[in-house]
């Protein structure tokens, strides 16, 4: 597993945009008032701002340079940037001035276009295009092979594609956006369009990307892709060493024009080294006739990768997502552990786990789900696809079925192995029907403490850690009666410690 660096490091160099190196002589603020502005003024003061947008993508700025629209404002057009070099001391930073936000009305182009730039910071704005039925055929913000970027405190709605797109690249940090009313996706991140290898495929050219604090909400679908999914929350495509924590993913997906494969709440595919932590994705969907609708997925050609610490609830597909499709490369070596799914699959996989191999893909293989909690009164804890699962273990997790079934791990698999988990249906006195491997199983209620109703206590993702149901209840007959997994992340879904010599317990929950 590759060692993740980059949160900090990008996010610290990233906050510098104020500073000076004592190379750089001198950085000018721009000011920009629609209300009072011209564009013949030297815009270097508030008293004599520009006036439009055009007049920024006329501009050469230099490193430190800061360009600033009045707050409160509205301004029609868009931003074009090309080939602007900023510096690790002083990036060039378009932001507001007055205390707070500006408005972007871009019609049916995208708002912002970086392409070709380096150290630079987007932040403070408001980003609103036509609408993805009424004319719009853009991204919101696109960056494309831009290194050391930032987007930071931006909302972005009404784009045909994105909310925010990234296109190639490196170092680019996403934080505390709100993406919603978008139709392919809230934040698309993907491989550059350069370069390509001898069969075609795209090389894996996005290097190190953040996104934090997020939220993706309503981002239906896109009617001009007929031939594939759209409709998702945040999607990393072609990404090595990616992290996305604390985001939420939330009634994604319902209007995909499409049957077929569909969109997901967070997810990745054709990535290394990518880690999903602490999201919380729920409710949501997939068109009429289409599939998933899930909550997270580790997609097509996904190695070394990492779901943790994640809620999903409510979805219309899996919780979690295992696929394999057909020309991606080999998926291998990848972790879900101490994440929670209730109530997940209410159309498509009717599982809280669901794993898919196309038969004619590259195989699968080396997959450890362990210490996950599965509760679900809609159908399995996990269900697979016919396929070959090489390598692939679930150990310490919790498989409670509350409805009208004894199922517990559906499908036909090879290869897969089960150890150690808890199997348990509230609606039936029979023996449960478990899988072959898990000869040390524990067929006993973990008494969980359970939501009331359908609904779960109010979410923040922030401190989903405190979070009162799925905890195992003080009285639970499975407290440490889990197995020893060494490197186990240290901690469980709540924050409670986990170290690698005491007996931990089955599931999510490391308490008492």
């Amino acid at each position: 597993m590759n060692k993740f660096l980059l949160p900090v490091t990008l996010l610290i160099l990233l906050s510098l945009e104020g500073c000076k190196s004592p190379g750089i002589n001198r950085s000018t603020i721009y000011y920009i008032d629609q209300e009072t502005g011209n564009d013949a003024n030297t815009g270097t003061s508030p008293g004599k701002p520009w006036k439009s947008l055009g007049r920024i993508s006329e501009n050469k700025f230099a490193p430190g340079d800061h360009v600033l629209l009045k707050t409160g404002q509205v301004f029609p057009g868009g931003i074009r940037l090309t080939g602007l070099k900023g510096c690790v001391a002083a990036p060039v930073v378009i932001s507001t001035y007055g205390g707070g936000k500006a408005v972007i009305e871009s019609a049916d182009s995208a708002a912002i276009v970086a392409e070709d730039c380096s150290f630079l910071v987007c932040r403070n704005l408001i980003l609103r295009g036509s609408g993805r039925l009424n004319g719009n055929i853009a991204d919101g913000i696109l960056f494309r092979h831009v290194t050391y970027g930032s987007i930071d405190s931006l909302e972005a709605s009404g784009y045909l594609y994105s909310g925010i797109h990234v296109a190639g690249g490196s170092n680019i940090s996403i934080a505390h956006a709100n993406v919603h009313d978008n139709g392919f996706c809230g934040i698309f991140t993907e491989s550059g369009e350069r370069e390509y290898g001898s069969n075609g495929e795209k090389f894996k050219t996005l290097q190190h990307v953040y996104i934090g604090y997020s939220l993706a909400a309503n981002n239906p679908g896109c009617p001009a892709i007929s031939d594939n999914h759209s409709g998702n929350g945040i999607l990393m495509a072609g990404v090595v060493n990616g992290l996305i924590e604390y985001c939420e993913a939330m009634n994604n997906g319902w209007d995909m024009p499409r049957e077929g494969n569909g969109p997901v709440g967070i997810w990745a595919y054709m990535s290394d080294s990518v880690i999903i932590q602490h999201c919380y994705s729920h409710h949501n969907k997939t068109s009429r006739f289409g599939k998933d609708g899930g909550g997270f997925d580790f997609d097509g050609g996904m190695r070394y990768s990492i779901l943790q610490y994640n809620l999903a609830a409510f979805n219309e597909g899996a919780g979690f997502g295992i696929f394999q499709y057909a020309g991606a490369t080999a998926w291998a070596g990848n972790i879900a552990r101490y994440n929670i799914s209730y109530n997940d699959g209410i159309k498509n996989s009717q599982a809280g786990i669901f794993m898919w191999c196309d038969p004619v893909a590259l195989p699968m293989s080396d997959f450890h789900a362990y210490n996950n909690t599965v509760v679900t009164s809609l159908g399995a804890g996990a269900n697979f696809e016919p396929g070959a699962y090489e390598g692939f273990l679930f150990e310490n997790n919790i498989f409670l079925v509350t409805g009208k079934t004894d199922r517990f791990i559906d499908g036909s698999y090879t290869g897969a192995v089960f150890h150690h988990n808890v199997y348990w249906s509230s609606f039936t006195a029979r023996q449960p029907k478990i899988p072959d491997t898990d000869v040390d199983a524990i067929l006993t209620d973990p008494k969980l403490i359970l939501p009331s109703g359908q609904s779960l206590s109010a979410v923040i993702t922030d401190s989903l850690h405190t979070l009162p149901e799925f905890r195992l209840s003080p009285v639970s007959p499975v407290l440490k009666k889990g197995k020893i997994i060494h490197e186990s992340g240290g901690f469980d879904f709540w924050r409670n410690p986990v170290n690698d010599h005491d007996v931990p317990n089955p599931g999510a929950w490391q308490g008492y």
